[in-house]
């Protein structure tokens, strides 16, 4: 009969309603985590951060499963640097473009020095400007001999 008294009076103890306040507190700390979470990770997929935030404040874990489910599945910067993959990809295919042969970086192929590393590409033509290939002895635009 003593242990079951032991155990009620620890159940009735400060030290039990501690346990339970922190219990608590972490549980509270979780969610409002998942809060800020959902409202940056629905921000960068272009979805409406506010929005999303509230529905898990209100729905608690159901409203995170949902935004799971369905928020956007890719992230706005990882759209805008495959577009700017696929136009240099089609620049490079129909000859507007090269690679610095020194970095390796996509420039334009008229280019005399490559803006990313400073190399020399091509020498510009004394008479019409035009850019030349460095082993070129003649100008094909405008018959300057160099």
């Amino acid at each position: 009969m003593e242990v079951f008294q032991d155990i009620l009076n620890f159940f009735q103890s400060g030290t039990f309603r501690f346990i339970i306040l922190l219990f608590l507190y972490c549980i509270v700390v979780i969610w409002l985590s998942f809060v800020y979470w959902t409202y940056r990770d629905a921000n960068q997929r272009g979805a409406n951060g506010i929005l999303w935030a509230l529905v898990v404040l209100i729905l608690n874990f159901f409203g995170l499963l949902i935004y799971l489910i369905l928020r956007p599945s890719e992230y706005i910067q990882d759209v805008m640097e495959r577009e700017l993959e696929i136009e240099a990809k089609e620049r490079l295919k129909s000859g507007q473009a090269i690679d610095c042969p020194a970095c390796g970086n996509i420039v334009e192929k008229d280019f005399l020095v490559c803006p990313y590393c400073r190399k020399k590409l091509k020498n510009p033509c004394p008479k019409c400007g035009k850019p030349l290939q460095l082993n070129w002895s003649i100008c094909p635009y405008c018959k300057t001999v160099l």
